[in-house]
This record gives C-alpha cells, structure tokens and sequence, in this order.
C-alpha cells in the first residue's frame, strides 16, 4: 500500500518490539517488508497507543491524530484499509 500511495504522502512506519533485535534483523533481511521499521524493546509506543493487540495497525492523519485502528490483518479487508488510506490522503 506504500508504494501505490506514497507521492501522496502515505508512509508506513512498524514499530518492532522484539527484545532481540538480531532475531527480527535476520527476518527483515529476509523477507525485506519494503517499509521502515523502528524497534521499541521496552513497549512505550504499544503503551502511548494503549493497544489491545498485535498486530495493530493506526492510520494517522496530517495532523497527527489517529483516525482509524485495525486489531491484526485481513487480507479480505484490503479494500476497506484502502478506502481509510484514500480518505486520509484526501484531507487537507
């Protein structure tokens, strides 16, 4: 989804909290996601978030609030994450 929306200023940003990041380096080495990824060990941003789950997926707008919250991936819901992604990217 970056790559379809990204000259219009949509970046996604995942927050890895493994405590070993060696182990998460090997997998994003191996399987290149393509998107930046942070880490996190201690959890603060899971805590500034209050998230309920993981994966947990936040569109945030221009403004910086988050606007829509997703509890782990469907692939069936592509459409309806694009459609949030369009609308976000839509407002000024």
């Amino acid at each position: 989804m970056q790559e379809t929306y990204r000259q219009q200023g949509f970046l996604v940003l995942a927050v890895n909290e493994d405590r070993d990041q060696r182990e998460a380096q090997r997998f994003l080495t191996a399987y290149n996601p393509g998107f930046e990824v942070r880490f996190d060990s201690n959890g603060k941003m899971a805590e500034r978030f209050e998230l309920k789950g993981m994966p947990t997926g936040l569109l945030i707008d221009r403004n910086g609030k988050v606007r829509f919250t997703h509890i782990g991936f469907l692939p069936a819901d592509r459409a309806a994450y694009e459609d949030q992604i369009r609308q976000l990217l839509s407002d000024k």
